[in-house]
């Protein structure tokens, strides 16, 4: 698909390509957020194996780290999970538009 076919599909769609577009922003952020308070909560419990990749690699590290340890990370997993839900639904749904239309 060129760049043109993609412009046009955009302004042919905008009001629900934004919105999905958004929506899939703030699910990456609390993805990134919620690894770091895992980060954070790792370095606090001195798991120093856990925390320092989790500081580079986010939520790459940082969601199996909560649910590993669930009583010290449920805040950071239920981010981490809120998020993942958030931009899955947001690129299933932007996924479906671009199917269909």
């Amino acid at each position: 698909m060129d760049k043109q076919a993609l412009i046009e599909f955009y302004l042919a769609h905008q009001w629900l390509v934004l919105p999905m577009f958004i929506l899939l922003v703030i699910g990456v952020a609390l993805l990134w957020f919620g690894g770091l308070i895992a980060a954070l909560v790792a370095l606090g419990n001195r798991q120093w194996f856990w925390g320092i990749p989790t500081i580079i690699l986010g939520p790459f590290t940082g969601l199996p780290y909560a649910l590993r340890y669930p009583g010290r990370a449920e805040y950071a997993r239920s981010l981490m999970l809120r998020g993942l839900a958030l931009a899955l639904v947001s690129l299933t749904i932007l996924l479906l538009i671009w199917l269909f239309a």
